[in-house]
């Protein structure tokens, strides 16, 4: 019997991995990467929608982020040269004060989106490391996506960081240290 979604068979599915199609189980580590992958790009996506009529110099670097994270499955199925993500990843980060403390979440609307995006990136990258570590992504792929992925979150906590900064006082959530935001 064919089946509706495309190369989805039962509990297992299709991927392409560093230019070899693969069948591996729905709950692979690459599949729910995929799925991460997707989340985070929405989450930016919808952060940057609320950033652009009041700042769209940040908004213009979420959707550059927004960019790269998107060609990172083609990075993982070998059709996307990493050079391209990366170069949205230095560009969105271009310029940007470097964090001097911390903050906590929730200093401008969009922020929560921004801070869940780090943090699905982050859920990518242990994934990541998951799928090597099963022997399903090699290992130069697994390390260069790793580090697409730590750049990526880096630069959205930057991000982060410059919209709490720049947040009336009485929104103001940011420290010097971690005991001011006891």
């Amino acid at each position: 019997m064919p089946s509706a979604g495309g190369s989805c068979i039962g509990l297992e599915t299709e991927a392409l991995i560093a230019g070899r199609l693969v069948r591996l189980p729905k709950h692979s580590p690459v599949i729910e990467f995929y799925g991460v992958l997707e989340e985070a790009e929405a989450l930016i996506a919808r952060a940057r929608v609320q950033l652009e009529p009041r700042d769209p110099g940040l908004a213009e670097r979420l959707y550059k982020l927004q960019r790269a994270v998107r060609l990172l499955p083609g990075v993982l199925a070998g059709s996307v040269d990493p050079r391209e993500p990366l170069r949205f990843i230095e560009e969105a980060g271009e310029g940007l004060e470097q964090p001097s403390g911390w903050s906590l979440t929730g200093c401008t609307p969009e922020d929560p989106d921004i801070v869940l995006a780090m943090t699905r990136l982050r859920a990518g990258d242990r994934l990541v490391a998951r799928a090597h570590s099963e022997g399903v992504i090699p290992r130069d792929m697994a390390q260069l996506l790793s580090v697409l992925l730590e750049r990526a979150s880096y630069t959205l906590y930057t991000i982060h960081w410059s919209l709490c900064a720049k947040a009336p006082a009485s929104q103001k959530l940011t420290a010097r240290s971690i005991l001011e935001l006891a």
